[in-house]
């Protein structure tokens, strides 16, 4: 017979045997991750510029006269086809410029493209669209108006192709007093384009917001006319759509105008990632197009650039949001047109 063990012997016996288990070592892997984005700029791009014309809106139309350069910079760097026009705010009167037809100039020039002759100063006399307008403005519904039938039809036609991606600018020192509600508004200005992807689309606001948060708030000295009244919608439209969002308050428009072509063009300075990464484990990678390496492993990128500081990049993070994302820092030296984008990184 087997002798009989006392269970605290057997239970002794366990505990030793799980505790020299717990001591071996134990690998954690984690999952890595590569993220391939690309550096695709549409082809054709039409930008709206919805821009006030109540009788406080002088300077800021003289400010946005003057950057022209600085708007379409990228669109010459993307070599993307584009259309500008301009409306205003004011839906009550008729007229060019008014309920949605486009402003002209004085020759007739309604719509700038890449064969204007120049087109800085066509630019300046459409958005200098004066200061006699309606106090009730409705740059919603003014937008909605120039894109479809019958301005669109009729005075606006072949402003809006087919083909090409569709941006609107709103310009105003008030709030928005269209009739409706926000989102109705962005569904119709989606199914301009025909709902055919959420980037076909999108709107972008230089309103009364704080300069350093964005928020809706009053800047300036608005009860005087020196300033603007806080927007909500505005920028509401613009939050939904992936555009940008500046206060009409700075003392010049050349940054945020700049920033405003960069989100019209569709150029990428910002490509989000699937994960959070940790940030010792990131390798980015442009593979260049034309190039052997387009479908191989690419040039390897560090966090300070190539030389010059060619396409430096920075990590950000916004983890209860669960967004995460590689911003080439330098708006002048972005990924080349044609660019693979390859991330690499392990998550926390």
């Amino acid at each position: 017979m087997f002798p009989l063990r006392h269970p605290l012997a057997l239970l002794a016996v366990t505990t030793l045997a799980f505790s020299a288990a717990c001591e071996q070592d134990v690998t954690i892997v984690r999952p890595s991750i590569t993220d391939v984005r690309f550096q695709d700029p549409p082809t054709e791009v039409d930008i709206l510029l919805v821009v006030d014309n109540s009788c406080s809106m002088q300077d800021e139309q003289e400010k946005l006269g003057e950057g022209f350069a600085e708007f379409v910079r990228f669109f010459e760097v993307a070599e993307v086809d584009y259309h500008i026009g301009i409306t205003t705010t004011d839906v009550f009167n008729e007229g060019p410029g008014n309920s949605g037809e486009l402003a002209r100039t004085g020759d007739g020039t309604r719509v700038i493209d890449e064969d204007t002759d120049d087109p800085d100063a066509v630019f300046e006399e459409l958005v200098n669209v004066g200061i006699e307008g309606a106090g009730s403005e409705m740059g919603l519904k003014a937008a909605l108006a120039a894109l479809t039938p019958p301005m669109s039809e009729g005075p606006n036609a072949g402003f809006l192709r087919e083909e090409a991606l569709l941006s609107v600018i709103f310009v105003s020192d008030e709030e928005d007093f269209s009739i409706g509600p926000v989102n109705s508004y962005i569904n119709s200005l989606r199914e301009v384009k025909g709902q055919r992807s959420r980037d076909a689309f999108n709107a972008s606001a230089l309103t009364g917001v704080d300069p350093d948060t964005g928020e809706p708030e009053p800047c300036g000295s608005p009860g005087v006319g020196i300033g603007a009244d806080a927007s909500f919608r505005y920028p509401d439209v613009a939050n939904q759509t992936g555009g940008v969002v500046g206060s009409i308050c700075q003392s010049e428009f050349n940054d945020i105008v700049e920033e405003m072509g960069l989100a019209s063009s569709r150029l990428r300075d910002t490509f989000f990632m699937t994960r959070q990464a940790d940030p010792e484990t990131l390798e980015v990678r442009v593979n260049l197009p034309g190039t052997p390496e387009f479908d191989g492993d690419g040039t390897l990128v560090p966090p300070e650039g190539l030389e010059d500081g060619a396409v430096a990049w920075a990590y950000e993070e916004i983890p209860e949001e669960n967004e995460f994302w590689i911003r080439f820092t330098d708006r002048g030296q972005l990924p080349p047109l044609g660019s693979k984008i390859v991330i690499r990184y392990e998550v926390p």
